[in-house]
């Protein structure tokens, strides 16, 4: 298992990566649930997971 800290680069919110090689996922991507951003496309051939972490700024969320 992996883990990664990642910030949307749009709005500011924070997110925790869990990545888990033994595991297949589904092929996709993840977007921002407050802004919409794309962060990451996956292929499928492991299992991703993202929790959001940190809110964003208001002002952040402004521009």
């Amino acid at each position: 298992m992996k883990k990664d800290d990642v910030t949307c680069p749009r709005c500011g919110a924070g997110f925790r990566r869990l990545e888990i090689a033994s595991e297949s996922g589904t092929r996709g991507e993840y977007s921002c649930p407050l802004c919409e951003t794309t962060l990451e496309q996956f292929d499928g051939n492991r299992l991703v997971a993202y929790r959001l972490t940190i809110q964003p700024s208001i002002r952040g969320l402004k521009s």
